[in-house]
């Protein structure tokens, strides 16, 4: 976990145990112990023991803090006992997936999964979906976090152009990854990341906020921009500041162009920016899906047998009363799928495309697809092979790219580019392809 979210932890459990108790409050020395912690209790009881063992006895959990307490859980009831340990489990969980050890992250992700369950107490169904949400962001972001990594391995400046950035966590494992370099390699004097929003400028403030912080955390120089337009038509390569000649460029993009699939003079608008940056790697992260074809009943079939791999994973991993599954399936996947349907047109504005067609796009404008390195695929197979439910789950290579599906049917694709202004481009009789002068 973060030092930053420990540092908050541990703020709030030497409050919990340094306050003078009230005849209905939980205090580890000399107070009764109530007949059931809350979940507040718990978690801060659960910190308080990790940031308190001794480095000999935290077996494979780095030294996060160092208070001069252990409270004991030997006067907790049996129930209590196993949720301060359940909330243990799922802390080191966070901190191994913070550390980017991802191998024993994966393990205690298992164990939570093992010893929680939507249905049971408090304490397990709130493990069991961040337990869920850990491993989710596991296997999202190893493969870019990764290939941006090896991109950047020698840079001292690096900004991140990111298209449509969400909660920002890629950008988190992205920092760790370079508090991790070799002490010998570079040092990183700033980071810069710029967000592009067309929409509420707000969510994406926050997500800044939160970056600055952690990044502050770590003591990485960090820079966060937001380049806030009403249109992509309106969007210009200066918005975005770039120090050319001066700082590693990348560009993520998750589900950013998928958006504008119907709106071809946006698309290509932007990656006539996008190409002016001149990047050292674009990160892409698309729905690997074929449902945008013009004719009714080939996008029917080919939208009912794709909400039908991501109905039968999530009916896989969320209770059939979990409230957020109803959300999810009726309230964002049915919306979705109506929208596929119902519509035509401009209406229709739920579109999907396979890589091939991404690959094509892209090749109109001098990109090259980069492998995704070996350490890449280790980490995703890491996760594939030891998460619950891995095996219905499905990584394969896909030329250069990494597609993971469910049960065999594609759900995502993940494909590094690059820019070559030296290449050149052939149109040949059936196929697009690029050749080096």
């Amino acid at each position: 976990m973060s030092s930053a979210t420990f540092q908050l932890l541990n703020h709030r459990v030497v409050h919990s145990f340094t306050a003078e108790p009230s005849n209905d409050s939980f205090n580890v020395v000399g107070a009764r112990v109530p007949t059931s912690l809350s979940i507040d209790e718990t978690i801060r009881l659960a910190a308080s023991r990790i940031v308190g063992c001794s480095d000999s006895d935290r077996v494979g959990i780095p030294s996060l803090l160092n208070v001069p307490f252990d409270p004991s859980i030997s006067g907790l009831s049996i129930e209590d006992q196993k949720n301060v340990e359940l909330a243990e489990y799922l802390l080191s969980s966070a901190d191994r997936v913070s550390s980017r050890q991802y191998d024993e992250a994966i393990s205690l992700v298992g164990l939570c999964d093992c010893l929680s369950s939507p249905k049971g107490n408090a304490v397990q169904r709130v493990v069991h979906y961040f337990a869920r949400g850990l491993r989710e962001r596991v296997m999202q972001q190893l493969a870019a976090v990764q290939a941006m990594l090896e991109s950047a391995a020698s840079a001292r400046r690096i900004h991140g152009i990111d298209l449509k950035i969400k909660s920002g966590l890629h950008w988190i494992a992205f920092m760790q990854a370079l508090e991790s370099r070799p002490a010998e390699g570079p040092r990183v004097e700033i980071l810069k990341v710029t967000a592009m929003c067309t929409g509420a400028v707000e969510p994406v403030r926050a997500t800044g906020e939160w970056l600055t912080g952690f990044a502050k955390s770590k003591g990485l120089n960090f820079c966060f921009k937001i380049v806030r337009v009403e249109d992509v038509l309106d969007v210009r390569g200066e918005m975005f500041r770039v120090d050319q000649g001066r700082e590693a460029v990348m560009v993520y993009s998750e589900h950013a162009f998928v958006a504008m699939i119907g709106q071809p003079d946006r698309m290509e608008t932007l990656m006539r920016v996008v190409r002016g940056l001149n990047p050292q790697l674009m990160v892409v992260t698309e729905t690997e899906a074929n449902n945008n074809s013009p004719q009714f009943s080939a996008r029917f079939v080919d939208t009912l047998f794709h909400y039908g791999a991501v109905f039968d994973s999530v009916d896989a991993c969320m209770g059939a009363d979990d409230e957020s599954r109803t959300f999810m399936e009726g309230g964002i996947m049915g919306r979705m799928i109506s929208n596929i349907v119902a519509r035509e047109g401009e209406e229709r504005v739920i579109r999907g495309v396979k890589l091939d067609v991404w690959r094509a796009f892209f090749r109109r404008f001098e990109m090259v697809e980069r492998r995704l390195g070996p350490v890449a695929w280790q980490q995703a197979r890491l996760v594939h092979e030891t998460a619950p439910n891995g095996e219905f789950c499905t990584v394969e290579r896909d030329g250069k790219a990494m597609v993971i599906g469910w049960k065999g049917t594609p759900l995502v694709s993940v494909s590094t580019w690059k820019f070559f202004r030296s290449a050149r481009l052939v149109n040949g009789s059936k196929h697009l392809r690029i050749e080096f002068e």
